[in-house]
């Protein structure tokens, strides 16, 4: 049963997924509002992703040479998972699975992929407005991240109004741990915790998973994976459950771009554009803990 509190939501959130003057097709506008997801084949380039890839496999060499502020969760899905100073990680965090944290802030070429005006005028129509990067998140290797909606650690501002897009950058072996999601989950009504709120409380989460679950069970939903090939795009509504498989094989990479985008117009920061609708928001690098300052 859908919790009793969720019911004033429900207008609310129907109202968020109407059709909108867009620039997507008929067929992708069908897609958004059935499943919750759009898949853009071979939207970038091998010359464009190459180039990411190329300043990608640069970082792990030139934190050290540089006044660098790039912050890694490294070691992840181990007892040694610690979020650190790129240039703090020792040698061994490159090839195990890690997180980089927010590149767009420190390069123009990840914004410029990320805000590509074709891809940028696809989240305006669903945002209905215009898109700004609030995170980015690289990944060489499989999240492994359990099932989520990211209204959870990025609750918007307004209503429903976030997006995220996932870039391969390679192709995806299917015992990489690719991305796994429930096409029409985002219809779920978004569960609120005992704030009133839509952002996790810790202890809570329990029960979010288990009204989850039982709405998938309930709805009849199954999951899928995406097994993209290089220059796919993937884009996903704020409520669509999703996260990452278990990698299979550790002897594969799943090199992978991830962005999440707030509507500009609902956020009172600081941001800048990088040319007619395209915005970032401008803020410090996600915070190190005490213990995470010193190399491990």
């Amino acid at each position: 049963m859908i919790p009793s509190f969720l019911s004033k939501w429900r207008i609310s959130y129907r109202n968020s997924t109407s059709k909108r003057d867009s620039s997507l097709t008929n067929e992708e506008q069908t897609n958004w509002d059935e499943l919750g997801f759009l898949v853009l084949p071979r939207f970038f380039t091998g010359k464009q992703i190459d180039d990411i890839n190329q300043y990608c496999d640069s970082l792990w060499s030139t934190a050290s040479q540089k006044a660098r502020t790039t912050v890694v969760d490294v070691f992840i899905g181990t007892d040694k998972e610690q979020r650190i100073l790129m240039k703090d990680a020792p040698a061994a965090a490159a090839k195990s699975p890690y997180k980089v944290n927010d590149l767009y802030l420190e390069d123009q070429k990840i914004r410029e992929l990320v805000l590509e005006a074709r891809l940028a005028g696809k989240l305006r129509s669903i945002l209905g407005g215009d898109p700004m990067i609030c995170n980015t998140l690289n990944f060489l290797f499989g999240s492994q991240q359990p099932f989520h909606t990211d209204s959870l650690y990025m609750t918007p501002p307004h209503d429903l109004n976030l997006v995220a897009t996932w870039i391969a950058l390679e192709d995806c072996h299917d015992d990489a741990g690719p991305l796994q999601y429930y096409p029409g989950s985002h219809k779920v009504p978004p569960y609120l915790f005992s704030h009133g709120r839509m952002t996790a409380i810790p202890e809570e989460m329990k029960s979010y998973q288990q009204y989850m679950d039982s709405e998938m069970k309930r709805r009849g939903l199954k999951s899928e994976r995406f097994c993209p090939k290089k220059g796919d795009v993937f884009i996903w509504h704020s409520q669509l459950y999703h996260g990452g498989s278990p990698i299979n094989r550790m002897d594969l990479t799943r090199k992978s771009l991830v962005t999440h985008y707030f509507r500009h117009g609902d956020m009172p920061c600081r941001a800048r554009d990088i040319g007619g609708y395209r915005y970032w928001q401008v803020r410090p690098p996600q915070p190190v803990p005490l213990s995470g300052r010193d190399k491990i």
